[in-house]
């Protein structure tokens, strides 16, 4: 009788099975293979960033303290400049051609942003295409260069605003000749 009771109590008979044991428990060798992997990943994410943050900090470095290294096509606008101011004054005031100082100077920097214009024309016209990074830069100052013009179209006889257009032209002259220079050394290279 105590079968039938067993039958309905146990219908598979699973109290007859034997007892096993669990197998060993798999999580933490899991855990420790997701873990070492976010760590990995934590790795490669700081060094990216950081040889992101060096490769920024060596482009703005390199951009700004880099200095023409050749001779340029023709006198460079700072010894242009250097030349073209008056050097000798007299005790009045009045530089020894007998015109006023500031006006000497605003023709100098006149004429010089006449040259620059002139040396960037042939400047474009012997480099071509400049790459992209220097393509943002050129129009950036091309940009500035319009704003003062259209402020010197106001006050034509303002130094302070030729002498930022001669300025920005100097940056355009100097961003055109270091393409020239990784150009000539590109091909000096083969």
């Amino acid at each position: 009788m105590k079968q039938p009771m067993q039958k309905k109590q146990d219908p598979l008979n699973l109290q007859s099975l034997p007892l096993v044991s669990p197998p060993r428990d798999g999580w933490p060798v899991i855990e420790a293979v997701l873990r070492r992997e976010q760590r990995r990943r934590t790795a490669l994410r700081y060094a990216g960033g950081a040889l992101a943050l060096a490769a920024s900090v060596t482009l703005a470095l390199g951009l700004v303290l880099q200095r023409p290294l050749s001779g340029p096509v023709e006198p460079a606008p700072e010894q242009s400049l250097a030349q073209a101011l008056p050097s000798t004054q007299g005790q009045s005031g009045v530089v020894d051609g007998g015109a006023a100082p500031e006006t000497e100077t605003l023709n100098v920097m006149i004429a010089l942003s006449q040259r620059l214009e002139g040396r960037l024309r042939a400047l474009r016209s012997g480099t071509g295409d400049l790459p992209a990074r220097a393509v943002v830069y050129q129009v950036e100052l091309e940009d500035l260069v319009a704003q003062v013009d259209e402020e010197l179209s106001r006050r034509p006889d303002s130094l302070p605003l030729w002498s930022q257009r001669v300025s920005l032209l100097m940056d355009l002259d100097r961003l055109y000749e270091n393409r020239l220079r990784r150009e000539y050394r590109q091909v000096a290279s083969l």
